[in-house]
C-alpha cells in the first residue's frame, strides 16, 4: 500500500513521516514539490497511491478519475481545501478530510501581529533603525477603531476576540451564517464596506468571491482603509490593491498570501513601506502543527484501515 505526500509541511520533515507511515506498513511516495503540484503533475502521479496527504494540489476531477480505482482518501494537510474538487471527490466516492478549526488560534493571533506591524509600520521602523536612523513617525491607533471581518468560521471569530481586546468594535460578513455564535453583528459585504477601518480577510476562496477585493469594492470603501489577508490571495485584485494603495487609498495592508506564491521579485507590493508581507505562514505555531500533523495521519489511517 503506497501513500503520496505532497503537502510541503510532511515533506519538510521527510525522515520523521517517512519513519512514520513504513512502521504503519504502508510504503510513502515522495515527489518533487514546489508549493503544491499542478494537475499536470498530479496526473503524472495518479493511479500509483492508495492514499494522499495533501496540500494545495490542484485535485481537479480529472486528476481524482485517473487516481481511481486505488485512491481510497484524501487527507489534506490544513483546514482549506478550495483546490480540491469537492463535488467530484464526493461523485466518485473518494473521501476528503482536513482539520477545521486547527488554525483559530495560530492565525487569529498572527492576523492581529500583522495589522500592528502594518498601522503603527514596526517592520520599517526596525529597519530603519538597523540603517541607522532613529524614526519618531506617528500613526493610527486600532483603540476605538471598526474590525470588519470577512468570513466569521473559527479564525475569523479568534481574530474578533483579539481585535475586541484592542479596544475594537468587530462586525463580520459572512454568507453562511445567519447568526454569529460570540454575538458578533452581521451584514452584508456592502455595508461592511462602509463601516470598517480594517478589514480582515479569513474566508475561503471561491469562484463566487474571486477578487472580493477589486477596483469596484476597494473604491466603495473608507477612505484610510488597512487591510490584512490571512486567507487566500485570490480575494484581492492585487493590481487594483496597488492603484488603491498609490493613490492613498489605503492607509496601509498586511498580506500573508498572494495570487503567485512565493512573491516574485520583482512585484510592485515589495515597494510599498506601509504593506508588511509575509510568506503564507500564518498558521505555524509549533502546537497547532503538532496537531495538524496528528489529525492528518490519524484521517489517512482510518481510511485505509492500516
Amino acid at each position: 500500500m503506497k501513500v503520496l505526500v505532497s503537502n510541503i509541511m510532511m515533506i519538510n520533515e521527510r525522515d520523521r513521516f517517512d519513519a512514520a507511515l513504513r512502521a504503519r506498513g504502508v510504503e510513502p511516495v515522495w515527489p518533487e514539490v514546489d508549493q503544491f503540484m499542478d494537475e499536470a503533475q498530479c496526473l503524472s502521479l495518479a493511479g500509483s497511491f492508495d492514499g494522499w496527504l495533501a496540500g494545495d494540489d490542484k485535485i481537479t476531477e480529472p486528476v481524482i478519475q485517473a487516481c481511481l480505482p486505488r485512491l481510497k482518501v484524501i487527507s489534506k494537510w490544513g483546514t482549506g481545501i478550495d483546490s480540491i474538487d469537492l463535488a467530484a471527490a464526493k461523485a466518485l466516492g473518494v473521501p476528503v478530510c482536513n482539520s477545521p478549526g486547527a488554525f483559530r488560534d495560530a492565525v487569529s493571533e498572527y492576523a492581529i501581529g500583522l495589522l500592528l506591524t502594518a498601522s503603527r509600520r514596526l517592520a520599517l521602523t526596525d529597519r530603519t533603525i538597523r540603517a541607522g536612523g532613529w524614526p519618531k513617525g506617528r500613526f493610527p491607533g486600532m483603540t476605538g477603531r471598526t474590525m470588519g471581518v470577512i468570513g466569521y468560521g473559527a479564525i475569523g471569530q479568534g481574530v474578533g476576540q483579539r481585535a475586541r481586546g484592542l479596544g475594537m468594535t468587530v462586525v463580520a460578513h459572512d454568507p453562511y451564517m445567519t447568526e454569529a455564535p460570540d454575538g458578533t453583528e452581521l451584514m452584508s459585504f456592502e455595508t461592511l464596506l462602509e463601516h470598517a477601518d480594517v478589514i480582515c480577510l479569513c474566508c475561503n476562496q471561491t469562484a463566487e468571491n474571486y477578487h472580493l477585493l477589486n477596483a469596484d469594492s476597494l473604491g466603495r470603501a473608507r477612505d484610510g482603509l488597512i487591510l490584512v489577508n490571512v486567507a487566500r490571495g485570490g480575494l484581492i485584485d492585487e493590481a487594483a490593491l496597488i492603484a488603491a494603495l498609490e493613490a492613498g487609498k489605503i492607509e496601509a495592508a498586511a498580506l500573508d498570501v498572494f495570487e503567485a506564491e512565493p512573491l516574485p521579485a520583482d512585484h510592485p507590493l515589495r515597494g510599498f513601506d506601509n504593506v508588511v508581507l509575509s510568506s503564507h505562514n500564518a498558521n505555524s505555531t509549533v502546537e497547532a502543527i503538532e496537531q495538524v500533523h496528528a489529525n492528518t495521519l490519524e484521517n489517512l489511517f482510518k481510511h485505509l484501515a492500516v
